[in-house]
């Protein structure tokens, strides 16, 4: 065993958690935390001053935030947490608030200075495998900002603007000849760095001129997971990409012609969320897999989730201090789910969404104690049933 193999363990014990993981994606527990407005550490980068969010929210965080918050997570009882984007965007265009959400990137092998860096992220990756949880970056494949110069190994993007097989929200990456640089792209951090997974923004952007390019980058991540298990590494072998699209079960393309395996599950999330047949509505929903929900893909796994960066939160429509049970009943949903799931930072306290728009009232500040006690109950249920989950196979595997 290697000399790191042997530390990554020992951390693992002290720590209580068990390093080892199991590769198949649907044992899936995933805590996803917006970078910016989690957890600041004084002793890290400067983060940002400004956020499209709550007013009140926090918009300096930082990658040392969130190493400082790894304990706490790895408590709730997930095995990944999904990080937003951290490439560079301080350069991009449109100002602070979009810059600091990362979502238009400005250099695709960089850490953002104001999150932090390279070190900072090495670090946060290594504690996290040191506890047993998967990494998973954010992917914003189809849109970009100034990202004009070569890659390390001089590819470049194609920056013109390119249609779309939705015909809506059109990126300025064009395929295919933008596919090598995204292609070393997923190479260089899942090599240099051990990177588990890739969350895809706008994943229907890279659908074009009727090519599915998911399927080659796809294939790349793959293969990049594949050399890295003959090598003996642990980690960097997983390979799992979800990407987003909000549209119906019904209407998403992405996962044609061999695409992507799994989507962010929005119409299992309404379907949770509003219950609206009551706790019937969980018993349908966990009894019917993807292609009886409308997925029209064979071998589609989507993931599911009560809440993200993006929507309202669950706490919005179940209140933590009257229905504490209503949030436990919705969690233990999720923990029972035969698929990958989701949890956003703050839903496992019952957190409520600030004063923001529809698009990013959910980005409050991330909160690791000072809990009521109607919040320390959830929380706790919440760890309780995703070691439930965890220590039942059949739960996630159906």
């Amino acid at each position: 065993m290697k000399t790191k193999s042997i530390i990554l363990t020992l951390f693992a014990f002290i720590f209580g958690k068990a390093i080892a993981q199991n590769p198949d994606p649907r044992a899936l527990t995933i805590y996803q935390v917006m970078v910016a407005s989690y957890q600041h550490d004084p002793d890290g980068a400067p983060g940002y001053n400004a956020m499209w969010g709550p007013d009140d929210a926090r918009k300096n965080g930082n990658l040392r935030g969130i190493i400082h918050a790894l304990d706490h997570i790895a408590r709730i009882g997930v095995n990944a947490i999904w990080l937003t984007p951290v490439f560079d965007s301080s350069e991009a265009d449109g100002g602070e608030k979009l810059q600091a959400t990362g979502y238009f990137a400005n250099d695709y092998f960089k850490i953002d200075p104001h999150f932090g860096t390279e070190a900072d992220f090495k670090e946060l990756v290594d504690k996290a495998h040191g506890l047993g949880m998967y990494v998973i970056l954010d992917g914003v494949f189809g849109h970009h900002s100034n990202c004009t110069g070569a890659s390390p190994k001089g590819n470049y993007i194609d920056n013109r603007t390119a249609s779309n097989v939705r015909g809506t929200d059109a990126g300025n990456i064009a395929f295919p000849g933008s596919l090598n640089y995204f292609k070393e792209v997923v190479r260089y951090w899942m090599d240099n760095f051990g990177v588990d997974g890739w969350r895809l923004d706008q994943c229907y952007q890279v659908y074009q001129g009727g090519h599915n390019y998911w399927h080659d980058l796809r294939l790349e991540v793959e293969a990049v997971a594949a050399e890295r298990k003959a090598r003996g590494e642990q980690w960097g072998t997983l390979g799992y990409m979800v990407g987003e699209d909000w549209t119906s079960a019904g209407g998403i393309t992405v996962t044609q012609q061999d695409g992507l395996k799994s989507v962010m599950d929005f119409d299992g999330k309404d379907h949770l969320v509003n219950l609206s047949s009551g706790v019937g509505s969980i018993g349908w929903f966990l009894s019917n897999d993807a292609s009886s929900r409308g997925y029209r893909d064979s071998g589609v796994n989507p993931t599911i989730f009560l809440s993200n960066h993006d929507t309202s939160r669950v706490g919005d429509f179940v209140d933590i201090n009257s229905s504490p049970e209503g949030l436990m009943t919705r969690h233990a949903a999720v923990a029972a789910y035969s698929g990958p799931t989701c949890t956003y930072y703050g839903d496992e306290i019952g957190d409520k969404s600030g004063n923001g728009n529809a698009d990013n009232k959910a980005r409050t500040s991330g909160r690791i104690s000072g809990f009521n006690q109607n919040e320390q109950r959830v929380h706790d249920y919440v760890a309780k049933v995703f070691k439930a989950r965890a220590e039942n196979p059949a739960l996630w595997r159906g």
